[in-house]
Parts: C-alpha cells; sequence; structure tokens
C-alpha cells in the first residue's frame, strides 16, 4: 500500500536515491569508480554541512556516529555538558555514562530554550568539563535551540561543541564553520531523504587535537573516528590516486588486518539523495520547509490542538509536536490514522498523548500536507473532538499558496 509517509523516521527516499539504490553492483569497492563515488558524495556533504572541515561518511544510523564522535573524543575522567531538551538529549547522555565519561545534565522543559548564562555558569564552576552537547532540533519536541550562541560560548570557553543535527541538516538553516561546531552530527534518512543505516560527522581540527592527546586508546574498531578517517584518507583517497598513477602501494598502520568500509547501495542512494537536494537548491529547500511547517502549525492551531513547543523563535519547520485531547491515546489514534486514511505520523516519544507530524524534504509539500490535515482532523472526530477540518485546511492552505512548490 502507498502510505503518506509524515513520520520522523526513515523519510520518503529521494527520487534519485531510489534509483541509484535500485542498480545493480557494478561498481566494486576499492576500485576506481566507487573511489569516485564516494570522493564526490564526500565533497557534496560538505556543501549541506556548510563545512571546510574534514566530513566522514559512516556506517550505521544517526546514533552510531555520535557514539562514535563521544567515545573517541573524550576519555574517563572528563565530563561533558549535556542540554537535554528531550530524548535525544537523554540519548546523549546514556552514551556518555556506557563510555565512561561523566555527563553533567542542563534539564530544560519541554518546548522551552535553554538559558545560555546558566549553561555558562555550569561550564566555569566545573574545570573537568571538556564539552558541550545539543540537539539542535529535537523531534522530540519540536523545538529548536540557539545553536550558533552556543556555539560562541564554547569558543570563549575553549571545549569541544558537540552538536546533533541528525534531524534539522538539509531541511533548516546550519551553518557548521560559522557557528563554531566542532562535531557535527548527520544521518541520511531524516530531511536529506536518503537511506538509513548511513551517517556522517563534520569534524574540526581541534577536535582531531584532542584525540591525537588522549591518555587512553579508544576502545573500539569499528566506533573509532581514526579508523573511519584512516578509510576516507588512505583506502579511498590515496588509493584512488594510485590506481591512477601506479607506483607503490600506500602503507599505513591500522589496528586489524582489515578494518571498515561502508555499504556501496547505501553510498549510492545517499549520492542521489544529495544530487536532489543540490539541485533544488539549500535556499529554496530551507524556505520551503519553513512554510511547510507554518501551515502545519497553523492548522493544528485551528483543530484547537496543543503545541508542545509554542514560541515562533523556537519551532521547528521540519516537525511539529501536538497533544492530543483527553482520553485519546496516541498509540490508537496513529493506528487508526493509518488503517483509516494510510497516513503515518511519528509517535509520542514524550508520553501517550502526543503525535509527532513531519515535513522532512519530500514531505514538506503540499501533496502530502494537506491530505494529513484532513486526516488528522477527520480521525478527532471518530474519536469524539469536536473540530473545524476546513477550518485547518484554509489555514493550511493559505500558507502553502504563498510558495511556489
Amino acid at each position: 500500500m502507498a502510505y503518506i509517509n509524515m513520520s520522523c523516521g526513515q523519510t520518503f527516499l529521494s527520487y534519485t536515491a531510489l534509483r541509484r539504490m535500485g542498480q545493480q553492483a557494478n561498481q566494486p569497492i576499492y576500485y576506481p569508480a566507487y573511489f569516485e563515488t564516494e570522493e564526490k558524495t564526500v565533497e557534496m556533504l560538505k556543501k549541506i554541512y556548510k563545512t571546510d572541515n574534514e566530513v566522514l561518511i559512516i556506517t550505521g544510523t544517526g546514533t552510531y556516529a555520535i557514539e562514535m564522535g563521544l567515545r573517541s573524543t573524550f576519555e574517563e575522567g572528563e565530563a561533558v555538558l549535556v542540554i537535554n531538551t528531550g530524548i535525544f538529549g537523554a540519548v546523549a547522555k546514556s552514551i556518555l555514562e556506557i563510555i565512561g565519561v561523566t555527563p553533567v545534565e542542563f534539564k530544560v522543559e519541554y518546548g522551552k530554550e535553554v538559558d545560555i548564562e546558566k549553561v555558562r555558569d555550569i561550564i566555569k564552576k566545573n574545570k573537568n568539563i571538556k564539552g558541550l552537547y545539543v540537539v539542535h532540533d529535537e523531534t522530540t519536541t519540536g523545538a529548536m535551540q540557539p545553536v550558533e550562541e552556543l556555539g560562541k560560548l564554547c569558543k570563549d570557553l575553549d571545549i569541544i561543541f558537540a552538536v546533533d543535527a541528525i534531524s534539522s541538516i538539509a531541511g533548516v538553516e546550519l551553518e557548521t564553520d560559522k557557528w563554531g561546531i566542532d562535531l557535527c552530527f548527520g544521518s541520511a534518512q531524516k530531511c536529506m531523504n536518503g537511506p538509513q543505516g548511513i551517517a556522517s560527522i563534520a569534524i574540526s581540527n581541534k577536535v582531531y587535537e584532542k584525540i591525537k592527546n588522549r591518555k587512553t586508546e579508544i576502545s573500539s574498531l569499528s566506533l573509532d573516528l581514526e579508523t573511519w578517517r584512516r578509510y576516507h584518507e588512505i583506502k579511498v583517497k590515496k588509493y584512488h590516486q594510485w590506481w591512477k598513477t601506479g607506483g607503490e602501494e600506500p602503507k599505513f598502520t591500522a589496528r586489524a588486518p582489515h578494518e571498515v568500509s561502508l555499504p556501496a547501495t547505501l553510498v549510492w542512494g545517499l549520492q542521489g539523495a544529495l544530487e536532489d537536494i543540490l539541485s533544488e537548491g539549500m535556499e529554496k529547500r530551507i524556505k520551503r520547509h519553513s512554510f511547510a511547517g507554518k501551515a502545519v502549525r497553523n492548522a493544528m492551531d485551528a483543530l484547537g490542538l496543543e503545541r508542545v513547543t509554542k514560541d515562533e523563535k523556537l519551532v521547528s519547520d521540519v516537525v511539529t509536536v501536538v497533544r492530543l485531547p483527553k482520553g485519546i491515546l496516541e498509540r490508537d489514534f496513529r493506528q487508526y490514522m493509518l488503517e483509516k486514511y494510510l497516513v503515518a505520523l511519528g509517535n509520542g516519544e514524550i508520553g501517550p498523548d502526543n503525535v509527532r507530524i513531519g515535513t522532512m524534504g519530500i514531505s514538506a509539500s503540499p501533496k502530502y500536507i494537506l491530505p494529513t490535515i484532513s486526516a488528522l482532523g477527520n480521525s478527532l472526530k471518530h474519536f469524539g473532538a469536536e473540530v473545524d477540518t476546513g477550518k485547518a485546511l484554509k489555514e493550511a492552505h493559505d500558507v502553502l499558496c504563498a510558495f511556489e512548490f
């Protein structure tokens, strides 16, 4: 069945991604055509991240990238301040605990903005804090955080700035270098409309310098940034050059006889997704998401649903989280919408009373937004709520008409 996927997990795949992933595997890895594919994909990612720093593509979902970055950069005895604005802030806290780094948690009320001066005070009082971690766009609440201002703070205090941009990259404004982000985590499966199972990290020289000065060896092979750096720098770039020029085979010291490699089919899919993004143009793409997010928010307000994030300065354009009327459980509501209208929403991560509407990449379009609002309004009526679906559709339509999709 053809579902309308407005969830916040694996989003629609872009058309070129689909086509590339359906091709025969006639580009074997460790051969020139495939080397070129990876190098081109990395260069496109740099444009999306807006960075001149190194960008690594890695196997795994966004959580793999986060654990890899944190495990490689920090070590036991050090602390990282985690700004916890929702479930994914809590995930970072758990990862730090697992790898033996001390998390210093700064909890922010759902849908609210972090108090930067309080963050500054915490860091200045705890000399053991070597990094600051924040989720740019918290999909469990629909709230954005002031990454640019936090980046300035980290620069002033000379600590590592790590940002989860998994749901925001390619959907909202992100300036990795300009905002001073040292570790920026992204994933193909959200606004990029690429395949699940492949992630990326933009890494500053400051991070590599810290890794170089570690007192202990990184306790992983596949979750070691240096392992993946060797793969990209030597097994791809230098081997590619070797194929062109011949001569002596590149030599390097590895931690295992055979280390890591990427899943070629997913790389092709990511390459296709990035081509579609850059073909649209980042400026237009971000503007399209802003209209889509506004349309959904206006419609939800017209239906009388409470948004978790109400402050327009903080609202996310790629996900809107709303609370359902009292007595309606999100699991029952999503099941009804799926079975009756073939519309999939994101589950309520912060309780049984809320649902998440994703407008990520392809789904940030009238083609999907308007049927979703109609289905949502009719589903609310089914559960006994008194709502004006027509008014909600008009509110969304008026916003969407102002942009040329």
